[in-house]
């Protein structure tokens, strides 16, 4: 639904509570003491049918048609079958927003039978009204003194956003956040999650300059696409930090149905989040360490950590931790430890971890930091103490504070104990240094850091190119569709392998035999060993042996050299199938060479569906261990080669490969360009439900498929990731130069090309683009300029041929930043200098304009230097509207793309 009328919910100057009275128990009674305790500025008013004059001398009205004034914000504390008929009349009384907190309503039933908080839903549509809830805790915004909750405590002012679903966690976290001194911008909870959700809180948050850090309590993800967009949008400029509950299916509100060849959902969240850039933790604990270091570290330069404390045992504890989550130490050079050798005792280990000894004083602690800020190989440290009898922990904690400020270097502490220490770590809150109450959190902490920078340079991270973009898999989509048509529900192992054939996935030759005579021709036309498999209709479809069992019959016999042990094993199949498979259609035999150079690590791969995530793409390891190691992984399509190789990565089998494989770099490479063209033909061929690789070997020119299956589904998938959008691409011819020019969607292979182009600019073009300036662009700058959402952002790019032949080069460009609402699209166009008078810029602007208008879009607008002539000139040709704007002295650009349909647009556009 986007951010319509969240400002009115987040900044209200008016409420009205309905259903408070001055009974101590009353639930709307509860939220209008805490207003009023918190000193809320605004207008409040209550609605009760009793007829109150005042409820705790708020002015009181019987019902909503008596309501003196229009409100911004509604809070609705009716009993549950009054609900849908009080949100109705507060939105037909001009009131947009409303925090249902009355709970009890997915239990509760209408006439129709079904739960009210449906009907608390359409009610709202109806009426054109936005609902927080209902069951929700409610609404703190400490800066603006709101406390629309019934919370027994209010939240202090801070940076920090908190969006959860359940009140009572809601409550132990403010809580705890004080206890903590954690301060917040936004506390609120989706309760039910009937209209607003996640998705347009984030949205929200996302662009609002007092929150600095987002944190999220997730149950459940109803409408992933949403959430994912707004997410990765977010991710990009704030941190993002989620606990997700329901990990089991012992605990899961409403388990969800699995998808077939996955034996739990989490990873399936543990892929989403992942992939939208959130530092995912186990727990409300984890969420706070990871929020202190997030917040108050420095960024990591280098991901190694030093060590130092008054003693062994903690440093012992924090290098255990530090292991387990497969952290490294830093090497300390030589100069470093000679220096630490002259202020400590002879006997010190002369490496990482550092004991400074159970006397080590304040003066001890700072030259050790100064010391190592000295040392290039040091870019992080864990500053240890453990209360000792002969000093004091805060005048160490005074040095530690002191010496902090005039380095590099990125310092966190951890002042063990409690009843001595309390001082010390207030000094470190009031300086801006994490500190942790153990080692193990400590490092902990360290490690989220280190891994939510990772996720972010991963997203960053330019892939090479493999897929082709270009190449038209008609054959593939011809036997998908014709299975499809007849109402088949999977294809034959034939077809399977036509199909990743067609795609350039090698399979292994195969010869399909009606019996055993058949396979014994076969043998006889060969004159070579050969691996014989039983093919029945059950066989035919993905991840058969997750629901089986792994190993528990055998369908395969191989290297096979005579007649006779061709007949004896045909027999045994024909056996296992009978016993195992007694009503699946018996198809055949398929007889494939032994081939002896064929081997190595066995992979499975494939493509699964979730009901609610759509396509996914798993790896893993192939054969019985897979269930034991539970070794599959997951990620969402679409998948470049920098996400195949971090899928890879996740495998246990990767550290198999790259121990073992004798030639470990081409076999990587050969997996993710699987991985990567399987995340192709499940967005090409959205029919396709399920697709095995099993197993996935190799030889000396890459990875070959031994056998596949494929399902196909009624209806097509669709992934929660736009893919990049094929349909849009255009060639066009240069009227001067008669050049040949592709006019498509940016890829984040395209990163190369757009460093060039912008490089080749003359200053000038640079200023009128930019608004400055500017001589340098960081990959950091141009991976922002071409990995892009395509639900939110379009970059249309215009590449040619390279006069030497080599590639392609890029021409021009024009993009554009739509807002959550789809209201006011923003865009940027560039072309390169040489080709002034071409019209290429005409030709981006009006490809854009078109994608604009027909993705509904209502107004695109612009900002353009006024000694930007041709821009001008350009922007006039195609209907914009310009405005000179004094304050910022450039001219302001409009132009309607279509009509409004609501009075919140209209309002909004007016604004």
């Amino acid at each position: 639904m986007g951010t319509r009328y969240l400002e009115s919910l987040f900044n209200p100057d008016s409420i009205v509570i309905a259903g408070a009275s001055e009974r101590t128990d009353s639930l709307g009674g509860m939220v209008l003491r805490n207003l009023m305790g918190g000193g809320f500025p605004g207008k409040l008013l209550v609605i009760n049918r009793n007829e109150y004059q005042t409820v705790h001398g708020v002015p009181c009205v019987p019902k909503v048609a008596k309501m003196p004034f229009k409100p911004d914000l509604a809070i609705v504390c009716t009993p549950p079958d009054t609900v849908p008929r009080m949100v109705r009349q507060l939105g037909e009384a001009g009131v947009r927003t409303a925090i249902v907190m009355t709970g009890g309503m997915s239990r509760a039933h209408s006439k129709t039978g079904q739960p009210l908080m449906y009907s608390v839903r359409d009610a709202a549509r109806e009426a054109g009204i936005r609902v927080l809830g209902p069951n929700t805790i409610g609404l703190m915004v400490p800066f603006r003194s709101l406390n629309a909750t019934y919370a027994h405590m209010g939240a202090i002012p801070g940076k920090v956003a908190f969006v959860g679903q359940s009140g009572t966690v809601a409550s132990s976290i403010i809580d705890w956040a004080f206890a903590r001194g954690v301060g917040f911008s936004h506390f609120l909870t989706l309760g039910d999650g009937m209209d607003i959700g996640h998705d347009d809180l984030i949205d929200y948050l996302a662009q609002d300059t007092r929150c600095r850090a987002i944190l999220l309590h997730i149950e459940n993800i109803p409408n992933p696409r949403r959430f994912m967009s707004a997410v990765r949008v977010a991710s990009r400029t704030k941190p993002v930090i989620a606990v997700k509950s329901g990990r089991v299916p012992e605990s899961e509100w409403m388990p969800a149905e699995r998808p077939i060849g996955v034996t739990r959902t989490d990873p399936i969240y543990n892929a989403v989040l992942r992939r939208a850039g959130v530092l995912r933790v186990d727990g409300l604990s984890q969420m706070f360490d990871a929020l202190e270091s997030l917040t108050r570290m420095r960024p990591v330069r280098r991901e190694e950590l030093v060590i130092m404390a008054n003693g062994v045992g903690p440093g012992v504890l924090a290098v255990d931790r530090l292991a387990a989550l497969d952290g490294e130490l830093a090497s300390l050079s030589s100069d470093t430890i000679d220096a630490l050798a002259n202020h400590l005792p002879s006997y010190w280990t002369r490496k990482n971890p550092i004991d400074l000894n159970y006397d080590a004083s304040p003066e001890l602690y700072a030259e050790a930091i100064r010391i190592l800020a000295k040392d290039s190989n040091v870019s992080n440290v864990l500053v240890m103490y453990a209360p000792s009898l002969t000093e004091d922990s805060l005048q160490i904690a005074d040095a530690v504070v002191q010496a902090a400020k005039g380095t590099r270097l990125n310092i966190f502490t951890c002042w063990l104990g409690q009843a001595t220490v309390l001082d010390a770590r207030d000094e470190f809150y009031r300086a801006g240094i994490p500190s942790f109450f153990s080692p193990e959190k400590a490092v902990k902490a360290f490690m989220q850091h280190v891994h939510h920078q990772r996720v972010q340079r991963l997203l960053r991270e330019t892939p090479e190119s493999f897929t082709d973009h270009y190449a038209d898999r008609a054959l593939a989509r011809k036997i998908v569709m014709k299975a499809h048509r007849s109402g088949r529900n999977h294809l034959s192992n034939s077809e399977a392998r036509a199909v990743i054939a067609d795609y350039g996935i090698r399979t292994v030759d195969t010869v399909y035999c009606d019996d055993v005579d058949g396979v014994v021709e076969s043998f006889q036309v060969e004159r070579r060993p050969i691996d014989v498999t039983l093919i029945h209709e059950r066989g035919c479809h993905p991840f058969l042996e997750e629901q089986t069992g792994r190993g528990r019959y055998k369908s395969t016999i191989q290297g096979l050299n005579s007649e006779s042990a061709i007949i004896e094993s045909c027999n045994v199949l024909m056996e296992e199938y009978r016993a195992h498979f007694p009503r699946s259609g018996f198809l055949g035999f398929a007889v494939q060479r032994t081939y002896q150079h064929l081997g190595g690590i066995a992979f499975s791969t494939g493509i699964t569906r979730d009901a609610l995530f759509g396509p996914l793409v798993v790896c893993g390891a192939a054969g019985a261990s897979v269930n034991v190691m539970t070794d599959r992984q997951i990620a969402l399509p679409p998948l470049n080669m920098v996400l195949a190789k971090e899928l890879l990565r996740r495998t246990y089998m990767y550290r198999l490969l790259r121990e073992y494989s004798l030639q470990p770099e081409d076999d990587i490479r050969a997996i993710c360009e699987t991985l990567v063209t399987l995340s192709q033909i499940v967005i090409d061929i959205p029919q396709i439900k399920g697709l095995e690789i099993l197993p996935l070997l190799f030889d000396r020119d890459g990875a070959v498929a031994v056998d596949v299956a494929i399902d196909l589904a009624r209806e097509p998938g669709r992934p929660i990731i736009q893919p990049y959008p094929r349909e849009l691409e255009e060639w066009v011819v240069l009227p001067k130069s008669g050049r040949k020019v592709i006019v498509r969607p940016v890829l984040a292979e395209d990163e190369p090309a757009h460093l060039e182009f912008h490089q080749r600019q003359s200053p000038e073009s640079i200023r009128y683009r930019f608004f400055q300036y500017r001589k340098h662009f960081s990959h950091e700058d141009v991976a922002q300029m071409v990995q892009i959402d395509y639900d939110r952002e379009m970059v249309f790019i215009a590449n040619a041929e390279r006069e030497d032949g080599k590639g392609e080069e890029t021409l021009g460009t024009v993009r554009v930043w739509t807002d959550a609402d789809n209201l006011q699209c923003e865009f940027a166009v560039m072309v390169r200098d040489h080709l002034k008078g071409e019209g290429l810029g005409y030709i981006l602007m009006r490809k854009m304009i078109d994608y604009c208008r027909s993705r509904g879009t209502v107004e695109m607008i612009g900002n353009v230097l006024p000694d930007n002539q041709p821009m001008l000139n350009l922007a006039r040709n195609l209907g914009f509207q310009l405005t000179y704007n004094m304050e910022e002295d450039v001219m302001d650009l409009r132009l309607p793309l279509n009509e409004p349909e609501t009075d919140w647009q209209r309002e909004k556009l007016r604004g």
